[in-house]
């Protein structure tokens, strides 16, 4: 089984882990619903969660989630699963709607803020494609990636938010402090203050001489995990591969690499680490995915291997680890935790767990449990699964037919799942953030 034998889960061994059976077709829900419960006549795609699970934000072409959206654009939609309702969230400040297509957001733990990249004019003022800021209880926008005099920047993305709301990190492509020359970065932004950071940078404050991209920020808003091809932020750097590193949110501790092995060991070339990467809360576990042959227990097939890696124990294991005597198999990839770093979950096409199929599932660090979550068969085209903050639930997006009945719009849709090893017996006084 996987072992994990501290409520902290710092793991001592890794082999094959316990499955438990899959859990009932009625656990899964249909979250791309327009509020009268409809289906979509559209893809809708990459989903976010809140800290409970109440609220769900996701991306979707259609047309009918909502009266009135002839904007033929992709937006950006919030989901109460408490109310049953479904609203736009990517519309202009006045409320018309927008002029360019939105992209994937994320949402603070209470579901009051959520932040998106846009090509719209959400705002009169705005560039090519901002970060937006949207406050709920006000249904307000305001740009994040302004520039040191306070005009809006030309082009941003890869926004996140962290549990509180409190901080967000997003890339940008214009220098947005004071003396910033350098290509595409990484900064973070105090939403409280507006003071921004740059963080993808080298030793002494040297900038990244490569790209930085798909930021994503802690929930506790003290770290970024981000992807790059430089080779200037860590020594020896020479794999020629993009990597993954961790910043702190204040500039306070030097920029480390992610996915390496051991002893900072490289992912060798050719590698191809998946940029969907994840931590928890304070960046003290992280998860990646890679078929780098110099990582630890690397197979012939497979395709791509999930790892977890722990920074202060200098130890990387590979995840995604089917029956004793059974090689994997096919990819395991784009994992998230939740705020504790108890719970993991990940997309994985290996067959080769006891009675398993290709789908999103759920590990249990502390107890070695691992269960499918997207039940009912038809499950291998599904992406990027994200849990609440507290455990207790699971989003992701799927091309399949049969995850919940009368489904029949033949395209992707989002889903929603209880945890089904969730356990609250270690956490008595319930989850705080």
């Amino acid at each position: 089984m996987i072992r994990c034998v501290i409520r902290t889960c710092l793991p001592l061994a890794f082999i094959a882990s316990t499955f438990l059976p899959s859990t009932s077709a009625a656990a899964i829900e249909r979250i791309s619903v327009a509020s009268g419960g409809g289906q979509a006549n559209d893809q809708s795609r990459y989903a976010a969660i809140s800290g409970d699970g109440r609220y769900v934000t996701f991306i979707s072409d259609a047309t009918n989630l909502v009266a009135g959206d002839t904007n033929a654009m992709q937006d950006v939609f919030l989901r109460d699963r408490q109310l049953g309702t479904t609203t736009r969230i990517s519309n202009k400040s006045g409320g018309s709607q927008s002029d360019g297509p939105s992209y994937p957001a994320e949402i603070s733990g209470d579901g009051s803020r959520i932040v998106f990249a846009s090509h719209g004019q959400l705002l009169p003022n705005a560039g090519y494609q901002n970060c937006y800021l949207f406050e709920r209880s006000t249904s307000t926008l305001s740009i994040l990636d302004t520039l040191a005099n306070g005009a809006p920047a030309t082009t941003c993305d890869s926004v996140s938010i962290d549990y509180r709301g409190t901080r967000v990190a997003l890339v940008s492509r214009d220098g947005l402090v004071s003396g910033d020359t350098a290509g595409i970065d990484v900064y973070v932004r105090d939403l409280a203050t507006g003071a921004k950071r740059r963080i993808s940078l080298a030793p002494a404050g040297v900038p990244a001489n490569g790209s930085n991209s798909d930021a994503r920020i802690s929930a506790d808003g003290s770290h970024v995990l981000f992807a790059s091809v430089a080779t200037n932020l860590v020594a020896g750097d020479s794999n020629g591969e993009p990597d993954l590193f961790l910043a702190s949110s204040d500039n306070s501790t030097a920029v480390t690499r992610v996915n390496v092995g051991p002893g900072g060991v490289q992912a060798s070339a050719p590698g191809g680490t998946d940029y969907l990467a994840a931590l928890n809360a304070n960046g003290s576990l992280l998860a990646f995915s890679s078929k780098a042959q110099s990582l630890p227990d690397w197979t012939e097939f497979a395709e791509a291997t999930l790892y977890l890696r722990i920074p202060s124990a200098d130890q990387t294991f590979a995840l995604s680890i089917p029956d004793d005597n059974l090689p994997r198999e096919g990819w395991s990839y784009e994992p998230d935790f939740d705020y504790s770093g108890r719970y993991l979950v990940f997309a994985s096409t290996d067959v080769q767990f006891a009675g398993a199929e290709p789908g999103i599932y759920v590990l249990d660090l502390v107890q070695g449990l691992i269960a499918l979550v997207s039940v009912n068969g038809n499950s291998a085209n599904v992406h990027r699964p994200r849990l609440s903050a507290d455990g207790t639930g699971i989003v992701w997006f799927s091309l399949s037919t049969s995850q919940v009945p009368g489904d029949t719009n033949g395209t992707w849709d989002v889903f929603y799942a209880d945890n089904p090893v969730y356990d609250d017996t270690l956490f008595a006084d319930g989850f705080d953030g």
